[in-house]
């Protein structure tokens, strides 16, 4: 039940920021409203899978393997169904202003090792590599600045790619990166708290900014998996 509510809290916050964007011209159109903020309640629940369904818990370790695998098969089928194209979620290469994107990607790598030295979380295990590798980097954002705003932007109703910064999505899409980090559901009753939403949130607005100034998404993966996995490997080093 909490993971319901969870996902339900996640679909309203979507609808209500899309209300709020929705007001200057052009106006987002209702149905790209209404799919989005649907497909980010069933993101979440599809990533909390094995909280409401415990018998999907089949592969052995920590890390949430099996919600991320089923947010991933539900991205694919969302594409397959929509017809969503390459350039509507930037599933390609860079398409623009090359230098900048990787110099921008060094250092939100950069800040994220240098979080890694304030916060300390420990040295990894070879899952926690593995798993920040592979998981958070691809899934988050073929959903956060893939899809999601594909459908905010109106790829559904194939109205073409976005020319630009369109910062309404980046910013729309930031918020709710934060608040899918900071919110918990425990008892029927939602918490939030805002140590795990801040980073992610100013991260939402750079990884937004990143996706569409080089108009892909693979500059984004390798800054959020390579920032993970900095962030876990500075135990690595000593301590000067």
């Amino acid at each position: 039940m909490d993971a319901i509510i969870n996902a339900f809290v996640m679909g309203a916050a979507a609808w209500a920021l899309f209300l709020l964007m929705r007001w200057p011209s052009p106006a987002w159109a209702w149905r790209a409203g209404l799919l989005f903020a649907g497909y980010l309640a069933l993101d979440d629940l599809a990533t909390a899978l094995t909280q409401w369904l415990p018998a999907a818990n089949l592969l052995p370790g920590g890390w949430n393997w099996e919600g991320k695998i089923a947010s991933l098969g539900l991205a694919l089928l969302v594409i397959a169904a929509f017809d969503l194209d390459r350039n509507a979620i930037g599933w390609q290469g860079v398409q623009r202003n090359t230098r900048s994107t990787w110099v921008a990607v060094v250092l939100l790598v950069g800040l994220s090792t240098s979080l890694g030295f304030v916060f300390q979380p420990g040295a990894p295990d070879a899952e926690t590599v593995a798993f920040q590798l592979l998981m958070p980097g691809l899934v988050e954002e073929l959903v956060y600045r893939g899809i999601a705003p594909a459908l905010l932007l109106g790829a559904v109703l194939k109205r073409g790619v976005a020319q630009g910064i369109p910062w309404r999505a980046v910013v729309v899409t930031g918020l709710l990166f934060g608040l899918w980090h900071g919110l918990s559901v425990k008892g029927g009753l939602p918490s939030f708290d805002w140590m795990p939403a801040v980073l992610p949130l100013v991260g939402g607005f750079a990884y937004g900014w990143l996706r569409f100034h080089s108009g892909s998404l693979l500059p984004v993966v390798i800054a959020h998996a390579g920032g993970n996995l900095a962030f876990h490997l500075h135990a690595l080093f000593p301590a000067g």
